[in-house]
């Protein structure tokens, strides 16, 4: 395994870090937050022209010349250095939702889809998780019931649904075949601007964090889908499930080292400024070492993310890797969210600093794309226990 970065990944790196820091400045990303807004439209028509909603996408659609899962990693780091809510929006659509339409869509969907999502012009939804499916993502009740004509009315309820009011289209796992076991029931829809849907009802959660992300509970009322609405097969909905999680699990991992290397970048320009006992508070050894731990679990983290991302590109699958890496790079944001702001003092602990907002947002990643206990099982079973 090369540790290296070739230099088409070092130049997009170079690329992505002047682009955050041109756009998402702290003061413009904290306005974001108290408002509890996403962030503007032109945001990502300006990502759009940088390639980047591509990178995981196959070549017809993106015009690079194969998928890049390392590329998306380098990406995807540098942006969380300014928000992981942004990453998040990022994300939704490039990583998870995307590469699934890419690879399970019929030929008109992703026409409809794709070339719009690598333009930055859309954001993408998924339904997935339900008040039983949740960590068990298999136990979809929601219905999706064939009419005579051969379309198919939904009716069901969904909880912590992010971004799909304002989506151009999302995703719905509902289930068709209730009489087959749960793995093989379930199926995909694609739904066209769900925001505008009557028989879609939402009710916003006030969440911890990540408020540039609005989520909801959301109702199906007789919603009417065509047969044609949907992606797959009727009843190969969960494989195409397993797919994108993966996907956003080993993304998650670099959302973690992204924001976690921020945090700790910050902490050590602060130490050496900051003076206590008549020098830099970086020159005590226990402060030190506290910022030296910091770093070992980010680089840890970090080398768990790109090794899921560079046997992606070279077996085409991840899954213990992408559990993995999204254990470390939760725990790693979380553990190093914390103890940035205590090293901070009273300065970490305001707004100002951006270290409260990334407190919030870190235990998203310790719960969301599966939890920590689900990804120890995986990697457990994976190892055979």
């Amino acid at each position: 395994m090369d540790f290296g970065l070739s230099p088409e990944h070092e130049a997009l790196r170079d690329t992505a870090r002047r682009f955050v820091q041109q756009h998402f400045p702290r003061e413009k990303v904290l306005q974001w937050v108290r408002d509890k807004v996403e962030p503007p439209r032109e945001t990502f028509l300006k990502l759009g022209e940088l390639g980047v909603f591509g990178l995981m996408l196959p070549p017809e659609y993106s015009g690079l010349e194969k998928v890049d899962p390392t590329g998306m990693v380098v990406f995807v780091e540098e942006l969380s250095r300014a928000s992981s809510a942004l990453s998040t929006h990022y994300g939704r659509a490039a990583v998870i939702v995307a590469p699934q339409i890419a690879k399970f869509a019929s030929k008109a969907q992703k026409d409809a889809v794709l070339p719009k999502v690598v333009r930055g012009e859309i954001q993408l939804g998924f339904f997935l998780t339900e008040p039983e499916a949740g960590s068990d993502a298999a136990n979809v009740s929601t219905r999706a019931e064939e009419q005579p004509d051969g379309s198919f009315l939904v009716n069901g309820t969904k909880i912590f649904n992010s971004q799909v009011e304002s989506a151009g289209y999302a995703v719905l796992a509902a289930r068709t075949d209730p009489d087959k076991p749960k793995h093989e029931g379930i199926t995909l829809f694609l739904i066209e601007e769900p925001g505008k849907r009557p028989e879609i009802h939402y009710s916003r959660i006030e969440t911890l964090g990540l408020a540039m992300i609005p989520t909801y509970n959301v109702s199906f009322d007789n919603l009417r889908l065509p047969a044609d609405a949907i992606i797959g097969k009727r009843g190969g909905g969960w494989k195409a499930l397993l797919n994108g999680l993966d996907y956003e699990r080993f993304y998650h991992g670099a959302i973690g080292v992204g924001a976690s290397q921020a945090i700790v970048d910050q902490v050590v320009e602060y130490v050496n400024q900051r003076i206590a006992f008549g020098k830099p508070l970086g020159r005590l050894q226990a402060i030190r070492h506290k910022i030296a731990d910091m770093q070992l679990a980010v680089d840890a983290a970090r080398l768990l993310t790109y090794r899921a991302a560079w046997k992606l590109e070279r077996e085409g699958s991840c899954h213990r890797e992408a559990s993995m890496a999204k254990v470390a790079g939760a725990e790693t944001y979380m553990r190093v969210s914390h103890q940035g702001i205590q090293l901070l003092g009273g300065y970490g602990y305001s707004v100002e600093s951006g270290l409260p907002m990334h407190f919030a947002d870190a235990k998203l990643f310790e719960i969301g794309g599966g939890a920590m206990e689900v990804q120890r099982n995986i990697i457990a079973k994976e190892m055979g226990l």
